[in-house]
């Protein structure tokens, strides 16, 4: 716990909601995390009888967690950009300055429908295959969906050298 987080919480417990905020403000990703990861065990546990076999357990399980994601997208509804998603770059990418931030933020910037995709295969080592499986879409769309993504952030990519 950082020193300032004590300061917060005497802070709020004396009835500063702004402090209490910024406690939510610091924490509220870690805690969504594991909030998140408890659904999707909790659904996987009730859903045991449910897996066949046929794919690996960890694309089972990832298939739960999309849906628990695309449910709660569903509930908190639509979200709006003012930006057209291809092209758009995420706020800061301009300041960040360093490659390596930068390309987190562009993928960051693309839509779940191709990040999910290369993440599965780039960064996790799924065969197309199992990301086909553990996204419940066709090998075609899968591999269509991850050449979109590597072409999105190859151009950013060239833009950002440009520039």
């Amino acid at each position: 716990m950082e020193a300032d987080d004590v300061e917060l919480v005497k802070c709020a417990r004396a009835g500063d909601v702004d402090a209490f905020g910024e406690l939510v403000r610091r924490y509220e990703r870690r805690v969504a995390v594991v909030l998140a990861t408890q659904d999707v065990f909790v659904q996987a546990w009730r859903n045991l009888e449910r897996f066949r076999g046929e794919a690996a357990v960890f694309t089972w399980l990832y298939r739960i967690a999309v849906n628990e994601a695309l449910m709660r997208r569903r509930r908190r509804g639509p979200v709006l950009t003012e930006l057209d998603e291809q092209t758009a770059a995420p706020p800061g990418a301009e300041e960040a300055g360093d490659l390596r931030t930068f390309l987190l933020l562009q993928l960051r910037a693309l839509p779940f429908e191709l990040r999910a995709p290369l993440v599965l295969r780039d960064h996790e080592g799924l065969s197309n295959q199992e990301v086909a499986e553990a996204l419940g879409l066709s090998l075609a769309a899968t591999k269509s969906r991850i050449h979109r993504a590597r072409m999105q952030l190859r151009a950013a990519l060239e833009e950002w050298e440009r520039s």
